[in-house]
């Protein structure tokens, strides 16, 4: 049968499957799923079963491609968990359309016209509005937003809608303690403001921190870090008498920016904030028609800012102007970069009209018309042909622009050598939440710290992996920053690192993207904010292929200061280097694989830390964990007792089995560990050879020989005693 025939039977399976769901919905994916019931139903024979090369088979592939159809027709819904769910519309089309032919043919009917009008929309956007260059900018663009429309327009917070702090009680207190009074003393901003901050309301504190969250919000990474801006919001924030919380709109647009400014907007921040509050003290001497001209003309509202008085401060001016009118307004902030791009491309346009902003929204309209794309001046192929172009901005403006970086964002080498964040010491409460000595784990954090990559190895059971994860986020100082992976035998260098996946674009179509993995993923954070450590668990670091999954990155593990070319590098200038405040900490079971099996480089790689349950720390964790939770000792004596019967150290069992969650053992639930967990995990050490695993590892067994032990001592000390 062709394998279009299947494909458009699979593909009415799925819909009439979902009709008959209680809740028209499951899972798409895994065992006892949607997918795995239509290749029961109708299994892939002949070409159709050929797997390409990310493991996924031609009929998979073709039904994942159909399933797009099926949402842009309106009859499938995907909720992003893996949940695929049947429409009214989809309910609907089954009724219509009895053959499976028809109903696939008119779904891609369907998708080719969405795709059509999707397209169209896109090119009226090319040639009407600057489109956003990448998904960050369009982060920065919808965090902007609501300045614009909480504060500028509402008078509203921010961050807490329904307090009124972007009107004049609270911009007159601003004005009052920090334009008109102030702090020449030493300190950074941030310091010296709590001062200011102790004499005015908590809208006023509320509205500061806002406002320099405004300020910080377009700045790339590169420049100040998201970690560094929004730690400088949560300083302020944590001045107010009662703090709230920053939206999720700006935490996610702050991990990205819409230009590089160089140094002068982060080290001239005083200057910055009195620009920012003038605007917002002129701006509440407006009409509301007044008002409304500024929020919809981008010219007059270009020309407010470029009008307030104070220090000429090129940047930040054009900063606050784009932030309203980014659709009108380029992301350039210097007037330098301005003029060349200008120079460089006036010839689409034939002649100047004597306004540089309103000639450079023509030429980026003229150049998105005809690439059929964004335009991004930082990127090829355009920066060539301005960044040769002689600089025609006058000296006055040169001198206060002079700190002033270039557009786009900065490699991924610059900022990857510097040195990390120092370590913080192992805590008391490090060592309790572990149940472990605080010098052993000081010990460990002086090992990673030094050797930057570590592996926990040992037996299962010992805890590895909720070590690793807590040692990461204590050296990060939030599991936020910090990130997991469990490498699998068919895990890659592409699901790892790096690579390309089927996505469908804003026109509709399905593509292959370069996407990122974890790892390349915490590096992008780790070089955007050098002055704070990233930890990366690799969980069950030996059930993967190393050298499939590592592959040029192994020479980074032991050379962090060389950059290297990456399988998927661009150019030849696309170098990569793995930044220094980045460590790695895997786990291993030995019970699955030696140390001594592992690849010799690996072994070089890393320093290797055993966790084992005869020794300490982890012999010592259960007993301290029961008389934390005041439990008595026998799950410990049991375990020791179990361990000593074990004739193999590397199968022996750690404390985790005997640690529940709720840190209390509920009646009969040690004997049903016992039972289901760790009696099967004996009988798996011991297949093939012929021991009785009740008697030898049984809790009958188990606790009868301690009662014989306990009866033996008791006797001996009342002989010693007689």
């Amino acid at each position: 049968m062709p394998t279009s025939d299947n494909n458009s039977k699979r593909v009415r399976f799925v819909l009439e499957r979902l009709s008959t769901s209680p809740d028209g919905r499951a899972k798409a994916n895994g065992p006892n799923s949607l997918s795995s019931e239509v290749f029961d139903r109708i299994p892939a024979y002949g070409a159709e079963a050929e797997k390409k090369s990310d493991g996924k088979t031609r009929a998979e592939i073709d039904l994942m491609w159909s399933s797009v159809d099926l949402v842009k027709a309106g009859w499938l819904e995907k909720d992003g968990t893996g949940m695929w769910s049947i429409t009214d519309s989809g309910r609907q089309a089954l009724e219509e359309h009895e053959s499976a032919m028809d109903l696939v043919a008119e779904a891609r009917h369907r998708y080719k016209a969405w795709s059509a009008l999707k397209s169209e929309e896109r090119h009226e956007q090319l040639r009407s509005i600057i489109v956003a260059k990448s998904k960050d900018e369009e982060a920065i663009r919808s965090a902007a937003r609501l300045f614009v429309e909480r504060g500028l327009q509402s008078s509203d917070s921010v961050f807490a809608p329904g307090r009124e702090v972007w009107s004049r009680g609270p911009v007159d207190e601003l004005r009052s303690v920090f334009v008109d009074a102030p702090d020449l003393g030493s300190g950074d901003f941030v310091n010296k403001l709590k001062g200011q901050m102790a004499r005015v309301s908590d809208e006023a504190r509320l509205l500061m921190s806002e406002l320099v969250c405004w300020q910080l919000l377009p700045v790339n990474p590169e420049t100040i870090g998201e970690r560094k801006k929004m730690e400088r919001v949560h300083t302020l924030l944590g001045y107010m008498d009662h703090p709230v919380q920053v939206p999720v709109e700006v935490s996610k647009a702050f991990k990205s920016g819409s230009f590089n400014p160089g140094p002068a907007m982060n080290q001239k921040i005083y200057d910055a904030m009195v620009l920012i509050i003038r605007l917002l003290h002129d701006w509440c001497d407006k009409s509301e028609d007044e008002k409304q001209t500024l929020l919809v003309d981008p010219w007059a509202w270009r020309d407010f800012v470029q009008g307030l008085p104070g220090d000429s401060f090129p940047t930040q001016r054009h900063s606050l102007a784009y932030l309203v009118h980014p659709h009108k307004l380029t992301s350039i902030v210097s007037p330098r970069y301005k003029e060349a791009i200008r120079s460089a491309f006036i010839g689409e346009l034939g002649e100047s009209t004597g306004d540089i902003d309103q000639d450079l929204f023509a030429i980026v309209l003229q150049l998105q018309t005809k690439s059929g794309e964004a335009v991004d001046f930082s990127e090829q192929p355009y920066i060539d042909e301005w960044k040769t172009v002689p600089d025609k901005v006058p000296a006055a403006d040169k001198e206060s622009d002079q700190e002033t970086d270039e557009t786009g964002p900065a490699s991924n080498v610059e900022g990857a050598l510097s040195e990390a964040r120092p370590f913080p010491h192992a805590t008391p409460a490090l060592a309790q939440r572990l149940f472990m000595e605080s010098a052993w784990l000081q010990k460990q954090l002086d090992l990673i710290e030094r050797r930057r990559q570590i592996i926990l190895f040992g037996p299962p059971g010992t805890g590895k992996t909720f070590v690793a994860l807590t040692l990461a986020a204590h050296i990060a100082g939030d599991d936020r920053y910090t990130e997991i992976v469990q490498f699998h035998p068919s895990y890659s260098y592409e699901d790892f690192f790096q690579g390309y996946r089927p996505i469908t674009s804003t026109s509709g179509t399905l593509t292959y993207e370069l996407t990122d993995g974890p790892l390349r993923r915490i590096v992008d954070q780790a070089v955007k904010n050098p002055e704070y450590n990233y930890v990366l668990v690799i969980d069950e670091i030996n059930r993967g292929n190393l050298a499939k999954i590592f592959g040029e990155l192994y020479f980074l593990l032991e050379y962090r200061d060389k950059p290297i070319k990456l399988q998927y590098s661009k150019d030849d200038e696309d170098a990569f280097i793995l930044p220094r405040n980045l460590f790695l900490i895997g786990t291993m079971n030995t019970s699955d694989r030696s140390i001594a099996l592992l690849d010799a480089a690996m072994r070089r790689r890393f320093s290797f830390v055993e966790l084992h349950p005869e020794k300490q720390p982890v012999k010592s964790v259960l007993p301290q964990w029961l008389k934390h939770h005041q439990m008595g000792p026998e799950p410990a004596a049991l375990l020791n007792e179990v361990n000593l019967r074990i004739n193999n150290p590397d199968f022996q069992l750690g404390p985790s089995y005997l640690m529940p969650k709720n840190a209390t053992f509920l009646d009969g639930q040690l004997d049903e560990i016992w039972e289901y967990d760790i009696l099967p995990l004996l009988s798996e050490h011991h297949f093939g050879e012929e021991v009785d695993i009740e008697e030898r590892y049984g809790l009958k067994s188990l606790r009868a020989h301690l009662n014989n032990e306990s009866t033996d001592r008791s006797d001996h000390l009342n002989t010693v005693d007689s």
